[in-house]
């Protein structure tokens, strides 16, 4: 059989046929060297480094940072916390030496950093059209509880119905796990989203500590298999169907924890990992997102108001249409390239030379002098040199210098010289106006910004 394969292929390049032969990455962090440690693997960072083709420095305490043009990655020595492009996220396990070499779980390199360096890598594959929104609880079930009153089931419920009109207004297909106060056993909610031809699945939620002090922003995606959860555990931890999502899912709880965070300016909790029954029976990517602690007092008051909750709303439609807009990304860059240029500083300024020694004038050339430069015109003043942006190669606008062409030259001013005898005064002819600054023209956005997905009908919704 394989040799009749041999012999096709033979044939067709004979022919000018071109065989569509799919592209093997150059580097993928599956083939990075890695070494066992207590039943895990693990690679080391500046092998990591390396293959982004970026530096691994250790700027001073536990530190360790992994920092390009456009991403910047840091990790702490002997801890699971790291900040991934500004993002907190919640390793599998800690950072420990292997060898002498600082290292990271083959899991967290391959399911939690890479994904999020390079998501056009891992998304190609994916739906970008309907969401299954899940508000957590209901009916019989009230959730977690303020004391002033507030029942976790009814805010979540109000929250998802807020998203499910930001994202209907985007032109996304929405589904609801429930949209009135109906209760659902946990196990039933993957399967309505599965029958609701979902590519994405988000359950909504409230949280509570036994601190009243606790408070911010949580989301949860799947745990890899044989890793355990962020809260801890022991025993064994065998793979769940949403395992096979592993990739599609940090990003998507990646997106999500950034845009809520960013919106209500709540504290970051992170990304975190869980095997709940809503994630690990999920059928495609997942998240599980915590918009806050009913347990603390500040939060619940911000909980209680309609504004808040749009606020929170809008930050999830926004998360979900980022993780959309890089799947469509994904799908138009077929990969993404894994060499990163390094952080580029910036050179210091020279300091200015200082200007030439000026020759006194004569105290009686001084009068004729100022009459002849008073009736010239002004020479003409360049505007300030505005940025215009630029697309760099990841997407990101940066500030570029303007062309020097495009700033119209000064002309010098003329000489003085004192005129022989007084001479009638000649009006002169005004300055030209300077040319108008070109326009830049706008950079296309990935996704609406939250001014135009807000819904003025929903501000003032009743809780």
């Amino acid at each position: 059989m394989h040799g009749w394969r041999s012999i096709g292929r033979i044939l067709a390049l004979a022919l000018g046929v071109g065989l569509a032969v799919p592209a093997v990455a150059p580097a993928q962090v599956r083939t990075l060297k890695a070494v066992a440690v207590a039943g895990k693997r693990y690679v080391a960072l500046k092998d990591l480094a390396a293959m982004y083709g970026l530096p691994l420095t250790t700027p001073g305490g536990k530190a360790l940072l992994i920092r390009g043009q456009y991403t910047s990655l840091q990790f702490t020595a002997d801890g699971r916390e790291a900040m991934l492009n500004g993002s907190k996220v919640w390793l599998h396990v800690p950072v420990i030496k292997v060898r002498g070499h600082w290292s990271l779980s083959d899991a967290d390199a391959q399911f939690v950093v890479d994904p999020l360096v390079r998501p056009s890598a891992y998304l190609g594959a994916r739906g970008a059209r309907t969401v299954v929104l899940d508000a957590g609880h209901g009916g019989k079930d009230p959730g977690t509880t303020s004391r002033t009153g507030l029942k976790e089931k009814d805010l979540v419920l109000d929250i998802a119905l807020r998203a499910r009109a930001h994202l209907a207004a985007a032109g996304l297909r929405v589904v609801l796990t429930r949209d009135r106060d109906r209760f659902w056993e946990l196990e039933d909610r993957p399967y309505l989203a599965a029958r609701g031809g979902g590519d994405v699945f988000v359950s909504l939620h409230l949280n509570a500590a036994a601190s009243r002090s606790v408070q911010g922003i949580e989301t949860f995606v799947t745990a890899a298999a044989n890793y355990p959860p962020t809260a801890g555990g022991t025993g064994r931890f065998p793979a769940v169907p949403n395992n096979q999502f592993n990739h599609s899912s940090h990003v998507l709880g990646n997106q999500l924890q950034r845009a809520l965070v960013g919106i209500t300016r709540a504290e970051d909790r992170g990304l975190k990992h869980a095997r709940f029954a809503v994630l690990r029976n999920s059928a495609m990517p997942a998240a599980l997102v915590e918009c806050g602690f009913l347990s603390n007092a500040q939060e619940a008051q911000k909980l209680a108001t309609p504004s808040y909750r749009e606020t929170a709303a809008l930050g999830i439609a926004q998360g979900i249409l980022n993780y959309f807009a890089l799947v469509n990304r994904a799908k138009v860059e077929l990969g993404a390239p894994v060499q990163q240029r390094p952080a580029q500083m910036a050179a210091p300024l020279a300091p200015a030379p200082a200007p030439p020694p000026v020759a006194p004038v004569p105290m009686a050339a001084r009068a004729a002098a100022t009459s002849i430069v008073a009736a010239a015109p002004a020479p003409y003043a360049a505007p300030p040199a505005v940025p215009v942006l630029v697309q760099a190669p990841s997407g990101v606008p940066v500030a570029a210098p303007p062309s020097a062409a495009a700033v119209p030259p000064v002309a010098p001013a003329p000489a003085a010289v004192p005129a022989p005898a007084p001479a009638p005064a000649v009006q002169a002819p005004p300055p030209a106006p300077p040319p108008a600054p070109a326009t830049a023209r706008p950079l296309p956005a990935i996704a609406p910004p939250p001014s135009k997905l807000l819904n003025p009908n929903l501000v003032n919704r009743s809780p």
